[in-house]
């Protein structure tokens, strides 16, 4: 968000999953609802290249696999150097005891090899306790797709452990000012292929995706007045949502896609509005004598968080979807803002300020605890990843304002280095039609 009201295109790749290889297995090893809670020791040697398939067209596969397993929640890869004490034996039994034997429980290998202009990727995950087969699957994808079959099989991965696939193929929206001017730009989850998607030679703010991953909201001052707009990246389709009063900042969609949250000052104070995504008239949810802004939808669409500054200082409420049942959930701490439900609706992450700087917090909407997350410099604007494993966020740390995003340790890890880039907004991979 602008606290100065407080104080595409898309690359389309395709990937071809065929049949499985062998029945996948319905156990769900782990129950994963936040970070922090055991992972899974998962040992992972470089895939098996097979004859006549150059090393240039599976590298991009196994590096991003092994990125990918590294920074997934449920998790723990066994040391790499750690392989090498492990000597190959035909028997199943023997082998899979040398691999517990350096502290693996799953067994993660696989083939890979050119098929004319496709890549195949043959996976199997075997359970080294039981011996049992977890997962196998083959996965078909172009030559120049195989970074996408590699986050396709850690998703599946991470869904064999916690019944819900990983963040791997999700995307975030941020502003940039790498062109010249604050325009919005996508990126992978790491901060690979980022792509420009609008070229308005405005101030572009807040972006904020459909639950869909196919469209975005945000603030523009396209028409010299902030107004929301409704962008569709596929289509370089962008259509005027509401352009009234002099504030519109912080949209946010519902978790059903049919309405949209935001702030407003048509009726003098900046209060909390809700407007169909379709277009009509815009619904007035807060009426306090204070400014309420920064509007977050819960997962379950009956409950939005927002900062007011209704007590003095700005703090995190939530109210009912109508508006109703009012309640404050901050009170350690005299500024919090800029709050992100996690998927599971348990937790918010905001940012908070901790002496001088802003810092992110995440808060237990049962029962208020705060958490903050320090960090050097000034770190704001925060947003889970889909699955709730990861935030991403905005860091001066570096001298300019940059996106980062935490990995399943906490560990953070720096996905922009061009201008100033800030707002990120994670979504999942686009549905499909």
């Amino acid at each position: 968000m602008n606290r100065s009201y407080f104080y595409l295109l898309l690359i389309a790749t395709a990937l071809l999953v065929t049949g499985s290889a062998a029945s996948q297995s319905d156990e769900i090893y782990l129950e994963i609802t936040r970070p922090g809670l055991s992972r899974v020791a998962v040992a992972a040697p470089p895939f098996l290249i097979l004859p006549g398939t150059p090393i240039d067209v599976t590298g991009p596969f196994q590096d991003t696999l092994t990125n990918d397993l590294l920074a997934a929640a449920p998790i723990a890869v066994v040391e790499p150097r750690l392989y090498s004490l492990v000597e190959d034996d035909p028997r199943p039994e023997v082998l899979h005891q040398r691999w517990r034997a350096i502290g693996a429980q799953f067994l993660l290998s696989g083939t890979l090899v050119r098929a004319g202009g496709q890549i195949v990727i043959e996976a199997r995950l075997v359970d080294l306790v039981s011996g049992e087969l977890a997962y196998a699957k083959r996965y078909r994808a172009g030559i120049s797709a195989a970074p996408v079959a590699a986050h396709t099989l850690a998703n599946d991965l991470v869904q064999v452990f916690t019944g819900r696939p990983g963040p791997f193929l999700s995307r975030i929206a941020f502003v940039s000012n790498r062109s010249g001017h604050p325009e919005l730009w996508m990126m992978d989850w790491d901060g690979s292929n980022p792509t420009q998607l609008t070229k308005h030679r405005s101030i572009a703010l807040a972006p904020a995706w459909s639950p869909d991953g196919r469209h975005l909201v945000f603030t523009s001052y396209l028409r010299g007045a902030p107004a929301i707009y409704l962008l569709t990246p596929s289509e370089g389709y962008l259509k005027l949502l509401w352009d009234k009063g002099g504030v519109n900042s912080s949209a946010a969609f519902s978790p059903d896609g049919k309405r949209i949250a935001f702030a407003s000052s048509i009726e003098g104070n900046v209060d909390i509005w809700i407007i169909p995504t379709k277009g009509g008239e815009a619904q007035r949810l807060t009426t306090a004598r204070a400014i309420d802004t920064q509007p977050a939808w819960a997962s379950n669409g009956r409950q939005i968080a927002f900062t007011s500054a209704r007590s003095g200082s700005p703090q995190i409420y939530l109210m009912g979807a109508d508006g109703t049942n009012v309640r404050r959930l901050t009170f350690e701490g005299a500024f919090h803002d800029e709050a992100t439900f996690a998927e599971d609706g348990t937790r918010i992450v905001c940012t908070t300020r901790i002496i001088d700087r802003f810092q992110l917090a995440t808060i237990d909407i049962v029962d208020g605890k705060r958490t903050v997350i320090p960090g050097p410099g000034s770190n704001e604007s925060p947003h889970f990843s889909p699955d709730g494993s990861m935030i991403a966020f905005e860091s001066g740390r570096t001298g300019t304002p940059q996106i980062f995003i935490t990995d399943a340790n906490g560990t953070p890890h720096q996905l922009t280095s061009e201008g100033s880039n800030h707002s990120p907004a994670w979504t999942r991979a686009p549905e499909q039609s």
